[in-house]
């Protein structure tokens, strides 16, 4: 009788062994998959004016598409659309621009570039994906002169552009500068001071990769 008792504790015990070092191995195997959050993901959605905790994955969050030149879209995974950027952010060669699409919303991030007085620059832009509407922009910059590219990420400037429809037939924004030659052509845009080279830029930047996601912001057409 005792060998059958003895057996069912000998039993018992390597049941919870087993079970205690699946558990083990399960905890060593989330810690081991578990990715930091990647950091533009961070500042995609603080962008966007979302809380990201780490609980939230970044698909809970997003979509991620990408638009190329002739205007296909197609959806992609985080770590393309996290690629894309940085092409962007270097104003390396691109064939395709990200899409950072906002789930259970109606606003969509989208990312254009150009040169500067001095480098590089881009621009964060949240859109109303219906109306077209400028709902918040960012503006960056690399090795631009510390003088103008502070002046070009200051509110006062990009404040000028939120509220603007996008026109992806037309050019969205006009210099005041420029405003006898090219009257009709965009919400007219008061340059930084002292800084016309770096205003134009900024200006043909967002005029040109508007135009980039045409087929996007107006589809089927």
């Amino acid at each position: 009788m005792w060998f059958v008792v003895f057996g069912l504790f000998l039993g018992a015990c390597k049941e919870k062994e087993k079970d205690t070092k699946s558990k083990t191995i399960a905890a060593e195997q989330e810690v081991i998959t578990k990715k930091p959050v990647s950091p533009i993901i961070k500042e995609m959605a603080e962008f966007a004016n979302i809380r990201f905790f780490d609980s939230i994955t970044a698909n809970q969050i997003f979509s991620f598409k990408e638009i190329d030149n002739d205007g296909f879209i197609k959806t992609i995974d985080k770590e393309k659309a996290i690629y894309l950027y940085n092409v962007l952010l270097k104003h390396e060669r691109a064939i395709s621009w990200p899409i950072f699409e906002i789930k259970e919303a109606d606003t969509a991030i989208l990312v254009v570039e150009g040169i500067g007085f001095g480098g590089a620059i881009w621009a964060k832009v949240l859109v109303d994906r219906n109306s077209l509407e400028i709902k918040k922009i960012e503006f960056g910059h690399k090795a631009e002169s510390d003088g103008y590219g502070k002046s070009m990420t200051q509110s006062s400037f990009e404040n000028k552009f939120i509220g603007t429809i996008i026109d992806v037939d037309k050019n969205t924004f006009t210099l005041q500068k420029n405003l006898e030659k090219r009257i009709d052509d965009g919400k007219v845009i008061d340059g930084i001071t002292g800084a016309t080279m770096t205003s134009k830029a900024v200006i043909d930047m967002l005029n040109l990769g508007f135009k980039k996601y045409r087929a996007y912001l107006i589809p089927n057409t």
